[in-house]
This record gives structure tokens, C-alpha cells and sequence, in this order.
């Protein structure tokens, strides 16, 4: 009797302890997938900002680029009015020399039909 009572002692405690040995893998394993699970995300957001850091360089490159052709357009128009305005001078300029001409020649031509009609007096008169 007292080895059958041993025996049912025995195999409680050999089922106890295989429960237990149950419970502890069945621990060990949830804590391991969560581990990994964790470990996972980290990456996974580790990755997601070195590609959107990647996103922002690129776009804040080409914003650079883009300003930089704004300034040389800029730059292209501001010479081109400069330009535009000196040979605006320059054709003002022309302009009051030709009317200058113009009237230098009327007064010569305007001269010599003085002198002109001063001969033909001194003809008729003569």
C-alpha cells in the first residue's frame, strides 16, 4: 500500500512538475515572440525615418535647385531691363540728335533760300 501511495505521489509530482515545465515554456515563448514582435517595430520605425529622412533631403535638394533657377531667371530678367533701358537712352538720344539734324538743315536750307531770294532783289533791282 505504501508503494502505491509512493507511486500516486510520484507521478503527482512528475505531472506537477511537467505542468510547470509546460507553463514555463508556454512563458518563455509569448515573452520571446514579444521580444521579437518589439524588436520587429523598432526596426520597421527605424527604416520609415531613415526613408523619410531620405524623402526630406531630396526634396529640400530640388527646393534648393528650384530657388537657385528662380534667382538666375531673375537675375536674366533684372539685365535684360537694364539693357532694355539703355538702349531705350540710346534710341531717345538718336531720336533728339536726328531732330537736331533736321532742324540744323532747315535752318542751312531756310539760309540759303535768304540768299537766293537776296540775288534775285539785287537782279531785279539792278
Amino acid at each position: 500500500m505504501e508503494a502505491a501511495n509512493q507511486e500516486k505521489i510520484d507521478v503527482a509530482e512528475a505531472k506537477m512538475k511537467g505542468d510547470i515545465g509546460a507553463k514555463l515554456r508556454e512563458g518563455q515563448t509569448l515573452q520571446n515572440v514579444a521580444k521579437i514582435d518589439l524588436d520587429t517595430k523598432i526596426i520597421s520605425t527605424q527604416r520609415q525615418g531613415k526613408g523619410k529622412k531620405q524623402e526630406i533631403r531630396v526634396k529640400t535638394e530640388v527646393k534648393v535647385f528650384e530657388n537657385l533657377r528662380e534667382a538666375e531667371v531673375a537675375e536674366a530678367n533684372a539685365e535684360l531691363a537694364k539693357r532694355k533701358a539703355g538702349w531705350a537712352r540710346e534710341a531717345q538720344v538718336a531720336e533728339v540728335e536726328a531732330m537736331k539734324a533736321v532742324a540744323l538743315r532747315d535752318a542751312e536750307l531756310q539760309w540759303e533760300v535768304e540768299i537766293m531770294n537776296g540775288r534775285r532783289s539785287l537782279r531785279l533791282s539792278s
